[in-house]
């Protein structure tokens, strides 16, 4: 697979991706990424395959931030046709077996024409039967990883219809059907796709470990981006669920959003998601305590994760401060 450091596949495709995307979608967050794939991977991974994954793995954030935008943000969603175009993007990732084979058809036809609709699945098929299917232990492991990226088209359908709706779920449900957004499990398993020396008894129990990262993830990008999804109207974020079960806010409040008051009134939550952040960084270290994972060193996997959870809040906090200085 002919991919390095310096010819990555993620600028190619958001060069056709830019084109279509949301305004705020800009290239520092997939460069971005595409630097934390770098350290975040399993230590069975060969040296020589890092760079190869973490481009692999910015790509597939790439499809993921584009159909996640049609879940989530409102004026998008319109622009484009509402419910049917929000599912004939979900439906990309809920077939995305069908995707890798070649055999996936839009659900509408007339819908999947969309140049939105068109251009993800354009970089999510070439990525997926060009890519993802040379990997050496894709056989091995692609059950589990097409069920996985299913656990994401499942989280984003539930944003969406918390959205479409504006449900006040309690908060520990947003974060239990949020947590697979963030596809933490879907590229550790890619990772696994890599590894001629992972041990596939041990799958359950890394499966396990990768489920827990992806609530880390999911909740630290919650406190990342609680801002603009105010702006966005995004009811399914956890800073905004916490906030609708305390009675911080109300979903009349959202009709003439006054971001600035509204984020005051928020601003202790964040603070509150961080420790759950840190109680599951905890819970993760006792479970590799009790249930030992031999092919590759987890703890090393759950500090990485710790880290690039102190580092994007670190850079967030930084970008915040240029903004208003």
């Amino acid at each position: 697979m002919n991919i390095s450091e310096h010819n990555t596949l993620w600028e190619n495709y958001f060069s056709s991706y830019i084109k279509v995307a949301s305004p705020h979608r800009k290239p520092s967050l997939f460069k971005w990424l595409y630097d934390s794939y770098k350290r975040l991977y399993l230590s069975c991974v060969s040296p020589s395959d890092i760079y190869m994954l973490a481009d692999l793995k910015a790509c597939l954030a790439l499809v993921d931030t584009a159909v996640d935008d049609t879940c989530d943000n409102a004026s998008l969603i319109e622009e484009n046709g509402g419910d049917k175009f929000s599912y004939e993007m979900l439906s990309m990732l809920y077939n995305a077996d069908r995707v890798a084979s070649g055999d996936y058809m839009p659900l509408q036809p007339a819908v999947g024409n969309n140049i939105y609709a068109k251009t993800t699945l354009d970089i999510f098929s070439d990525l997926l039967e060009t890519h993802v299917v040379s990997l050496p232990r894709y056989n091995d492991f692609r059950g589990e990883f097409f069920l996985a990226m299913r656990n994401v088209a499942g989280s984003m359908e539930f944003s969406y219809l918390v959205n479409r709706n504006k449900i006040a779920y309690p908060y520990y449900l947003v974060v239990q059907n949020k947590g697979p957004s963030t596809m933490v499990e879907v590229l550790s398993i890619l990772d696994l796709m890599a590894s001629e020396s992972f041990d596939a008894s041990e799958l359950g129990k890394a499966i396990a470990l990768f489920k827990m990262a992806d609530v880390v993830a999911m909740l630290n990008n919650a406190v990342n981006t609680w801002k603009k999804e105010i702006i966005e109207r995004d009811y399914s974020s956890p800073v905004i669920s916490l906030a609708l079960e305390r009675k911080l806010v109300k979903f009349s409040d959202f009709e003439e959003v006054n971001a600035k008051s509204m984020e005051e009134n928020l601003s202790s939550l964040p603070e509150i998601i961080n420790d759950q952040i840190n109680s599951t960084i905890l819970v993760m270290k006792e479970f590799v305590e009790s249930y030992e994972i031999k092919s590759f060193d987890a703890l090393k996997y759950i500090n990485n994760y710790e880290t690039y959870a102190f580092d994007s809040q670190r850079k967030n906090k930084e970008v915040c401060q240029r903004q208003t200085a």
